[in-house]
């Protein structure tokens, strides 16, 4: 084979495949549909038919004028919970609301609205839950207060710890409930014989709880008292003495 008889098979073929592919491109276009027609048929209707519920007006009978409403008193489940005054417990170990409910006799649902709960079956350790002071009571119901004739206490709440003695800005005691109830601490005296002596205000430890009073100056809290002293007031060897409002030592706790 020469060369002119290679150039002619070369060209005879590519005109072989260029009508192969004209046709092929005639084939597929004329087998897509107008644009027009495309767009024709993507076009929603502008109305859609929607029926027209028949409605029947009836004439509503008269009132009847001589109807008589009474209004039925609140039951003893609906009535009003007063809550007074309220103290802050913090959840231990074991606890549960329905615990701390019956220790405190105070009704769950009273702690799951005073504290706004989302789930009563779900308390943690170091939550922090208002109680009402005397239990929530129904209205009118009596709320059971402390007389001067109650037994005064005389054991359970103890001087646990002293810490930084001798350094103002660390120095702490820790006075601790080990009773099954809560204690007023109103009136109570940390000292030592012949030294400083520091008297509780008004708080409500409850039980299993504690309390910081640090020497330091600072901002009372529920679990943290001040005595805004300049310097400090124990030093080691020093015993503490825990008094109750009747001058009873409850505790005693030697520095170490």
């Amino acid at each position: 084979m020469n060369r002119r008889q290679l150039i002619f098979i070369i060209l005879f073929n590519a005109i072989i495949s260029l009508v192969i592919a004209l046709v092929v491109v005639w084939a597929v276009e004329s087998r897509r549909p107008d644009s027009e027609v495309l767009q024709i048929l993507a076009t929603p209707p502008s109305v859609l038919p929607v029926s027209q519920p028949t409605v029947a007006v009836v004439d509503a009978p008269a009132a009847d004028t001589s109807a008589t409403v009474t209004v039925q008193p609140a039951t003893t489940a609906e009535a009003a919970v007063e809550v007074g005054d309220t103290e802050v417990y913090v959840v231990q170990s074991g606890d549960s609301l329905s615990s701390i409910a019956d220790r405190f006799r105070v009704p769950i649902d009273t702690l799951v609205r005073l504290n706004e709960l989302p789930n009563p079956d779900y308390v943690f350790v170091g939550q922090r839950l208002l109680i009402p002071v005397g239990g929530g009571n129904e209205a009118g119901a009596p709320v059971a207060t402390a007389t001067a004739g109650d037994e005064p206490i005389t054991q359970g709440v103890i001087i646990r710890i002293v810490e930084g003695p001798g350094d103002l800005l660390a120095e702490a005691v820790q006075i601790v409930n080990d009773l099954n109830r809560a204690v007023n601490l109103a009136g109570w005296v940390l000292d030592q014989e012949g030294g400083p002596s520091y008297t509780f205000g008004n708080m409500l430890l409850f039980a299993g709880n504690y309390v910081w009073l640090h020497t330091r100056s600072g901002e009372d809290t529920t679990i943290a008292v001040y005595w805004n002293q300049e310097n400090a007031a124990w030093s080691s060897g020093s015993v503490l003495r825990l008094r109750n409002p009747q001058g009873t030592v409850v505790s005693t706790f030697t520095v170490p």
